[in-house]
């Protein structure tokens, strides 16, 4: 209100005298003049210190304006992006101002903001532009709270300027991300160089509780039904092999991630031997470790949290017989062969697409209860006679090999072989809508990853059905 009053007004006030004969009050004088008493009060307090100054309005601008930075900021901000771009590292905005900040003659002895980066960035069109990346806030990662309790191990080919390639397996550590034994061999990703690794690693640092890993054989056997020379050495270090779910690779989303800043290392710097490659990989670890910031750790470097965190290593060896007895449950799911699967008389091409036939091609002799079916995550079911089961969502996106036998229905892994779900025949389901049915609901369901909430449902209807089976048994034996 006291911004927008005049001069005259504000002279007024100020020249305001209740004690002269018929003076209005105070009160009167703000009411004739529209004002409240505060305003009065405000403008007189401010006349007695700054005298004549009151008759205006102070200034809005603010006092500690936003500062402006010159060309020759931009220019160092620029310069300091194309190195990092050149040398193979991250070179956002946050990778930027790190880099700046350890500088010691940056210009004007103060290094912009990460927002005021990026804004510079962008008005002389050095930004990479990403509309379809994901945002940051949408994912909800797991990881654990200590040091040692967790590794992840991942391999993956790389090829060199001469055309030679070379399998680098990474090795990190899951709450600090501290890379504990990156890499390189010759040879095609196998068990042998992968437990190398491991020994390395493991002499170094010691032996986490947990390794985890994707399925393949090199690096872990347990769903295949076998105990392979990795799992052995793991267990008489006290490390538990673990793996993810197959055909879910975010599972091992650090370490993928990880693939990629490695990857563009690599690239900038063009290894051209083994020898190079390991010295590159040598130089990255160094780099990576203890002085590229994290975002994941709040801009901590992967040293400073393995230092920082506690430590919770493995204290004693496994026996074997706890995993011949994971073996061996892993091996009981695997009622379906895997060699029949992906044997239906199809032609696929290179696309993955289903090729016409050709005239003349006899009739495949599989049985039309045998096919590969496809479950994607906006329609994460399965169909029966005519019947839409419903599956948990984590069961989209993945092709299934679907059999049905005179008393059974069943969906196994295509490579493996694992059933992943099944149930009996004839189907029996306490809750339909029409043709959709839950899965949960069905009489004698198995599911080998089920989530929280359709454990809590399938337990429910367990309940009803034991009770139903003491109420009506007739309707429930089979003969």
């Amino acid at each position: 209100m006291s911004n927008a009053l005049s001069p005259r007004i504000r002279a007024m006030i100020i020249n305001y005298d209740p004690t002269q004969p018929n003076a209005l009050s105070v009160s009167e004088f703000c009411t004739s003049l529209k004002i409240s008493r505060s305003v009065f009060y405000k403008i007189r307090t401010r006349a007695s210190h700054e005298s004549t100054a009151a008759l205006h309005p102070r200034s809005r601008a603010p006092k500690q304006p936003a500062r402006r930075y010159g060309p020759d900021v931009v220019n160092e901000l620029v310069r300091i992006r194309k190195q990092l771009k050149a040398d193979g590292w991250d070179y956002g905005p946050l990778s930027i101002h790190y880099e700046a900040a350890l500088l010691d003659n940056f210009p004007g002895g103060r290094v912009p903001s990460v927002a005021t980066i990026a804004r510079l960035l962008a008005s002389v069109g050095q930004v990479d532009a990403s509309p379809r990346k994901r945002p940051k806030s949408s994912f909800i990662p797991f990881v654990r709270a200590t040091a040692m309790a967790l590794w992840q191990l991942d391999a993956f080919e790389y090829t060199l300027t001469t055309g030679i390639v070379v399998t680098i397996y990474q090795l990190l550590d899951d709450a600090s991300r501290f890379d504990v034994g990156t890499d390189a061999y010759l040879r095609n990703e196998n068990s042998a160089d992968a437990r190398g690794v491991l020994e390395r690693a493991i002499t170094e640092y010691g032996a986490p509780q947990e390794l985890l890993s994707d399925n393949s054989s090199a690096f872990n056997q347990l769903r295949q039904g076998r105990i392979g020379t990795v799992e052995v050495f793991l267990a008489s270090k006290g490390t538990m092999p673990i793996t993810g779910l197959p055909g879910k690779p975010t599972t091992q989303g650090k370490n993928e991630r990880s693939h990629q800043t490695l990857i563009r290392f690599l690239d900038a710097n063009q290894p051209a031997t083994l020898d190079q490659v390991r010295q590159r990989i040598k130089k990255f670890r160094q780099h990576y470790n203890f002085r590229r910031p994290h975002q994941s750790l709040d801009q901590a470097t992967p040293a400073s949290a393995w230092t920082l965190l506690a430590h919770t290593p493995a204290t004693e060896p496994i026996p074997l017989v706890d995993l011949e007895a994971k073996a061996a449950q892993y091996r009981q799911r695997r009622r379906i062969d895997p060699g029949t699967v992906y044997q239906l008389d199809a032609a696929v091409g290179k696309d993955g697409n289903q090729l016409p036939e050709e005239p003349g091609t006899p009739q495949s002799t599989q049985a039309l209860d045998a096919a590969i079916v496809t479950v994607t995550k906006d329609n994460h079911q399965v169909y029966y006679q005519g019947l839409q089961i419903k599956l948990p969502t984590t069961y989209g996106e993945r092709d299934y090999y679907r059999s049905i036998t005179d008393d059974e229905f069943v969906l196994a892994d295509p490579r493996s072989g694992e059933v992943v779900f099944s149930f009996p025949l004839p189907l029996t389901a306490l809750r339909a809508h029409g043709r959709f049915i839950l899965s949960h609901s069905i009489r004698g369901v198995f599911l080998a990853y089920p989530t929280a909430h359709w454990l809590r449902k399938f337990e429910e209807h367990q309940a009803l059905f034991a009770q139903r089976e003491t109420e009506t048994p007739a309707v429930f034996t089979r003969g």
